[in-house]
């Protein structure tokens, strides 16, 4: 059987067009393009791996992450109001198009969650996967581009083969300014069939960035593993550095799971799972939390040049 593509209304919000990438092994991972490039649904089997939480209506109303957002043009928060990358200054002003805050007031999650701009380029299925591409054209005529004035496109491409989930982001600078990269993806995961104490995580990750009382980074990396393990009454909402390419994060519930692969041009990782809420998220990131801080080095997309992240998300059987 081949691998197919879906399209149709969102059944939450019927004026936007959710896109189903469709395997024949059982896996189905649909997004909506329009909202801001976000995953809603990646089942196994018909089992739903996502957590749904406050949904699309959330998600486009408040900036209520579910599902696979993108956290684009940084990931996680920044600290203050004032920032600066080289020559360039700005204010990110609670309130503004598309500025989502913390419950410490801080800026979180980028700007892409109910951003317009998005265009799909194209898609097309065969014997061996199913692919979607969008863009975001985010340029000085965009409503957001005064809490982050660089020009510069984002491409996404979504292969689905097998059980498979590949997502290769692209960012390409549009004038002569060189761009911070920061970008991320947040999946929320759950497996509301298994018992939260027996989801077991396991991971290589081993240099953790201190956090202080607000969660950003203080400039401090401990060598202290990411606990391994089944999960029980632990919370986690740790930051990463220094992940080599090709780490692999895995999330096992039962009979099924999910395994997060770090390909390339993701060096840091996010780990999270509250006390509150039974969920697990696996988020890589381009940048460390509070990215232009200057706590960290920070990459720049070259004018006539581009920067790609690849994540694989794998649906698992046991």
């Amino acid at each position: 059987m081949p691998h197919e593509i879906r399209t149709g209304p969102d059944p939450e919000a019927p004026s936007l067009d959710r896109v189903t990438l469709v395997s024949p092994d059982g896996v189905e991972a649909a997004f909506v393009p329009a909202a801001g490039m976000v995953g809603v649904s990646l089942a196994l089997d018909g089992v739903e791996l996502l957590a749904h939480r406050h949904g699309l209506e959330g998600y486009l109303g408040r900036g209520s992450t579910f599902g696979i957002p993108l956290l684009a043009p940084w990931a996680n928060r920044v600290a203050q109001r004032h920032q600066q990358v080289g020559g360039t200054a700005w204010d990110v002003v609670p309130g503004a198009p598309g500025v989502h805050v913390d419950e410490f007031g801080q800026a979180i999650h980028g700007l892409v969650p109910g951003s317009p701009g998005w265009t799909v380029e194209g898609t097309d299925a065969d014997a061996e996967h199913a692919t979607l591409r969008a863009r975001w054209t985010f340029h000085e005529g965009h409503e957001r581009f005064v809490s982050f004035p660089f020009p510069f496109d984002l491409d996404v491409e979504v292969d689905l083969a097998g059980r498979r989930l590949r997502i290769t982001t692209r960012l390409t600078p549009a004038s002569d300014l060189a761009v911070p990269v920061a970008f991320g993806w947040h999946p929320w995961f759950a497996f509301p069939d298994v018992p939260r104490s027996e989801w077991v995580v396991d991971g290589p990750f081993a240099r953790r960035a201190v956090l202080g009382d607000t969660l950003i980074p203080t400039g401090e990396v401990r060598d202290e593993p990411l606990p391994c393990g089944a999960l029980g009454d632990d919370v986690l909402d740790d930051v990463f550095v220094d992940v080599p390419a090709g780490s692999v994060v895995s999330v096992r519930a039962g009979s099924r799971g999910v395994s997060v692969h770090y390909v390339e041009g993701y060096p840091v990782g996010v780990v999270f799972a509250p006390g509150d809420v039974d969920i697990v998220c696996v988020e890589p990131m381009t940048a460390p939390t509070d990215p232009f801080s200057g706590r960290f080095p920070l990459r720049l997309a070259q004018p006539g040049s581009s920067v790609a992240a690849v994540v694989e998300i794998v649906a698992e059987r046991f």
